[in-house]
Protein backbone atom coordinates (compact mmCIF):
# COMPACT_ATOMS: atom_id res chain seq x y z
CA UNK A 1 0.00 0.00 0.00
CA UNK A 2 1.44 3.41 -0.98
CA UNK A 3 1.59 6.43 1.28
CA UNK A 4 -1.15 9.01 0.74
CA UNK A 5 -1.56 12.58 1.96
CA UNK A 6 -2.37 12.55 5.67
CA UNK A 7 -1.05 9.01 6.33
CA UNK A 8 0.86 8.45 9.55
CA UNK A 9 4.41 7.25 9.39
CA UNK A 10 4.63 4.10 11.52
CA UNK A 11 7.64 2.02 12.53
CA UNK A 12 6.24 -1.01 10.73
CA UNK A 13 5.80 0.84 7.45
CA UNK A 14 9.19 2.51 7.78
CA UNK A 15 10.92 -0.87 8.31
CA UNK A 16 9.46 -2.08 5.03
CA UNK A 17 11.10 0.82 3.17
CA UNK A 18 14.53 -0.64 3.89
CA UNK A 19 15.83 -3.35 1.55
CA UNK A 20 16.53 -6.63 3.35
CA UNK A 21 19.65 -8.47 2.18
CA UNK A 22 20.89 -11.96 2.99
CA UNK A 23 23.20 -14.46 1.37
CA UNK A 24 24.65 -17.94 1.60
CA UNK A 25 27.59 -19.94 0.30
CA UNK A 26 27.40 -23.59 -0.67
CA UNK A 27 29.08 -26.19 1.51
CA UNK A 28 29.78 -29.22 -0.68
CA UNK A 29 29.77 -30.60 -4.21
CA UNK A 30 26.82 -31.43 -6.44
CA UNK A 31 27.84 -34.70 -8.09
CA UNK A 32 27.74 -35.45 -11.81
CA UNK A 33 24.49 -36.54 -13.47
CA UNK A 34 22.10 -34.76 -11.10
CA UNK A 35 18.81 -33.11 -12.10
CA UNK A 36 17.73 -29.94 -10.29
CA UNK A 37 19.80 -30.90 -7.26
CA UNK A 38 20.09 -28.41 -4.40
CA UNK A 39 23.52 -26.85 -3.97
CA UNK A 40 24.04 -27.76 -0.28
CA UNK A 41 23.77 -24.77 2.09
CA UNK A 42 23.18 -22.27 -0.77
CA UNK A 43 19.73 -21.41 0.60
CA UNK A 44 18.27 -18.18 1.96
CA UNK A 45 14.92 -17.94 3.76
CA UNK A 46 13.42 -14.49 4.26
CA UNK A 47 10.10 -13.27 5.61
CA UNK A 48 8.10 -10.54 3.89
CA UNK A 49 5.37 -8.68 5.76
CA UNK A 50 3.66 -7.79 2.49
CA UNK A 51 4.21 -8.26 -1.25
CA UNK A 52 7.87 -7.69 -2.11
CA UNK A 53 10.18 -7.16 -5.06
CA UNK A 54 13.28 -9.34 -5.15
CA UNK A 55 16.63 -9.28 -6.87
CA UNK A 56 18.75 -12.42 -6.58
CA UNK A 57 22.35 -12.83 -7.73
CA UNK A 58 23.33 -16.48 -8.22
CA UNK A 59 26.82 -17.88 -8.82
CA UNK A 60 27.67 -21.52 -9.65
CA UNK A 61 31.18 -22.96 -10.01
CA UNK A 62 31.04 -25.71 -12.66
CA UNK A 63 33.96 -28.11 -13.18
CA UNK A 64 34.36 -30.71 -15.94
CA UNK A 65 35.98 -33.68 -14.21
CA UNK A 66 36.32 -35.91 -17.28
CA UNK A 67 35.42 -36.32 -20.93
CA UNK A 68 32.89 -36.16 -22.38
CA UNK A 69 31.51 -33.32 -20.34
CA UNK A 70 28.63 -31.54 -21.97
CA UNK A 71 26.14 -28.80 -21.11
CA UNK A 72 25.08 -28.31 -17.48
CA UNK A 73 22.99 -25.57 -15.91
CA UNK A 74 22.14 -23.76 -12.72
CA UNK A 75 18.99 -21.91 -11.78
CA UNK A 76 17.19 -20.31 -8.90
CA UNK A 77 14.32 -22.04 -7.10
CA UNK A 78 11.85 -19.89 -5.16
CA UNK A 79 9.58 -21.75 -2.76
CA UNK A 80 10.40 -24.98 -4.63
CA UNK A 81 9.63 -23.62 -8.11
CA UNK A 82 12.52 -23.52 -10.61
CA UNK A 83 12.91 -20.11 -12.26
CA UNK A 84 14.17 -19.06 -15.69
CA UNK A 85 16.58 -18.15 -17.22
CA UNK A 86 19.29 -20.76 -16.79
CA UNK A 87 22.94 -20.17 -16.09
CA UNK A 88 24.60 -22.48 -18.65
CA UNK A 89 28.01 -24.20 -18.60
CA UNK A 90 29.40 -25.88 -21.72
CA UNK A 91 32.55 -27.93 -21.38
CA UNK A 92 34.68 -29.01 -24.29
CA UNK A 93 36.76 -31.40 -22.22
CA UNK A 94 38.13 -32.47 -18.87
CA UNK A 95 39.47 -29.67 -16.71
CA UNK A 96 37.22 -26.97 -18.12
CA UNK A 97 35.91 -24.74 -15.37
CA UNK A 98 33.67 -21.71 -15.28
CA UNK A 99 31.98 -19.49 -12.75
CA UNK A 100 28.48 -18.92 -14.13
CA UNK A 101 26.29 -16.08 -12.87
CA UNK A 102 22.65 -15.20 -13.36
CA UNK A 103 20.45 -12.42 -11.98
CA UNK A 104 16.75 -12.86 -11.25
CA UNK A 105 14.23 -10.10 -10.56
CA UNK A 106 10.54 -10.34 -9.83
CA UNK A 107 7.76 -9.88 -7.30
CA UNK A 108 6.59 -12.12 -4.47
CA UNK A 109 2.84 -11.58 -4.44
CA UNK A 110 2.23 -12.85 -0.91
CA UNK A 111 3.49 -12.06 2.57
CA UNK A 112 5.19 -14.81 4.56
CA UNK A 113 8.34 -16.90 4.55
CA UNK A 114 10.03 -17.47 1.19
CA UNK A 115 12.94 -19.79 0.38
CA UNK A 116 15.47 -18.98 -2.33
CA UNK A 117 17.99 -21.66 -3.28
CA UNK A 118 20.55 -22.56 -5.90
CA UNK A 119 19.84 -25.73 -7.85
CA UNK A 120 21.91 -27.37 -10.58
CA UNK A 121 21.54 -29.95 -13.31
CA UNK A 122 24.91 -31.54 -14.06
CA UNK A 123 25.92 -33.67 -17.00
CA UNK A 124 28.12 -36.74 -16.89
CA UNK A 125 31.60 -35.77 -15.67
CA UNK A 126 30.55 -32.31 -14.45
CA UNK A 127 30.22 -31.16 -10.84
CA UNK A 128 29.29 -27.95 -9.05
CA UNK A 129 31.74 -26.87 -6.38
CA UNK A 130 29.40 -25.64 -3.66
CA UNK A 131 32.11 -23.91 -1.64
CA UNK A 132 32.62 -21.53 -4.59
CA UNK A 133 28.90 -21.06 -5.32
CA UNK A 134 26.79 -18.37 -3.70
CA UNK A 135 23.41 -16.66 -3.56
CA UNK A 136 22.57 -13.08 -2.54
CA UNK A 137 18.95 -11.99 -2.08
CA UNK A 138 17.69 -8.40 -1.89
CA UNK A 139 14.06 -8.11 -0.77
CA UNK A 140 12.27 -4.78 -1.02
CA UNK A 141 8.78 -4.75 0.39
CA UNK A 142 6.08 -2.81 -1.34
CA UNK A 143 4.67 -0.26 1.08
Amino acid sequence: MAYAAGDRLTAGRTNRLRTKTDGAIGSSTVAASQTNADVPSATVTMTAETAADYKVICVWDFVATGAPATSSNGRLAIDGVAQSPLGVFNASGAGDRDTVTQVYEGTLSAAGSHTFKLIATTSTNTTVQGVNSSITVDLKEIV
